[in-house]
């Protein structure tokens, strides 16, 4: 198992790689995203940001912004989201990322769930086409139970080549507060997980706090993820304004995660 952690888009990148490679974490989630880590900003300070990844020894898995609407409405505003998102896959292919995820759309819109389900797989296809053009694996993100439920996650997973899962500890604990309903997705979706995102809350919203200061009970998780023979990359998406939480978590995780 290795741990990760994402950086702070609105932060310097190399500051970033220095506080996540002193911090001792396994690898760096690069979030290619506004303001500080677009492709056009990485690539202006590509030799640095290379120099400081290997001064630490640190890989890179890839994460897309949230805020793309990849089943707007529009088509054309869709089509240009898509092209964003070609140019993201990119820029992974250029720092040799092996695997990205993707979010689901935020905008609901008052859609009937058939039409949110129906068109983010039909989004999907494109984009999981266009990210092994670019030697890369595509990784749906899951968000609230009410949003995609298990069986809509699995029909999206099974409708679309190539596609796997990024399972997201505290969205699937967001509103229904069960640790039961992680675990249930962890069953039912084990042929698809390929990375893991964990981070804490009170069960009522996204709050992305250090583990242990929520409600989600992470020895249950740790234990279903271990049952699955789960051993792949899990990134700690802690958004404290205090970065040591970080390594608290870091801390934390690595203490259960080795505890028999």
């Amino acid at each position: 198992m290795k741990v990760g952690a994402m950086n702070n888009p609105r932060k310097n990148l190399v500051d970033e790689v220095k506080l996540i490679g002193d911090y001792g974490f396994d690898y760096f989630d690069l979030t290619i995203e506004y303001p500080e880590a677009t492709p056009e900003k990485i690539r202006a300070n590509m030799r640095a940001f290379k120099d400081a990844l290997s001064s630490y020894k640190l890989h890179l898995v890839g994460h897309m912004p949230w805020f793309l609407t990849i089943i707007h409405p529009y088509d054309s505003v869709r089509s240009a989201v898509i092209s964003e998102c070609d140019k993201i896959f990119g820029m992974c292919q250029e720092l040799e990322i092996e695997h990205v995820t993707i979010h689901p759309d935020f905008m609901k819109l008052k859609r009937e769930q058939k039409e949110l389900v129906d068109r983010t797989i039909e989004s999907l296809k494109v984009l999981s086409k266009n990210a092994k053009k670019h030697n890369l694996t595509l990784c749906l993100e899951n968000f609230e139970e009410e949003y995609f439920s298990v069986e809509n996650l699995k029909q999206i997973m099974s409708s679309v080549d190539g596609l796997k899962f990024t399972l997201d500890v505290g969205h699937a604990f967001m509103k229904v507060k069960k640790v039961e309903n992680v675990l249930n997705m962890i069953s039912e979706l084990k042929p698809y997980i390929y990375h893991v995102h964990m981070h804490d809350n009170g069960g009522f919203r996204d709050e992305h706090l250090p583990l242990g200061v929520g409600s989600i009970e992470f020895p249950k998780i740790i234990k279903g993820l271990k049952n699955i023979g789960y051993d792949k990359t899990i990134t700690l998406e802690i958004h404290a304004e205090d970065r040591e939480y970080l390594q608290i978590s870091l801390r934390k995780l690595r203490l259960m995660w080795d505890k028999p």
